[in-house]
């Protein structure tokens, strides 16, 4: 039979790798989202972007 301080200790460990492994989630939900942002915001950009490359500018008059 385990003794109550030993089962103290096991729960503790295993509450503690319970938190460990919720903080790694986060981590992991925080960085996804970043990712989804920045593809997110690049999608929206790249048209503007695109369409300031190809616009065509008036010919520079031509000076005798």
């Amino acid at each position: 039979m385990l003794s109550y301080t030993t089962v103290q200790s096991l729960g503790q460990v295993r509450l503690e790798e319970m938190h460990e492994q919720a903080r790694r989630a986060a981590l992991v939900k925080a960085a996804r989202r970043a990712r989804r942002a920045e593809r997110h915001q690049a999608a929206h950009r790249t048209p503007a972007a695109v369409a300031g490359l190809t616009r065509r500018r008036a010919p520079a008059p031509e000076t005798p």
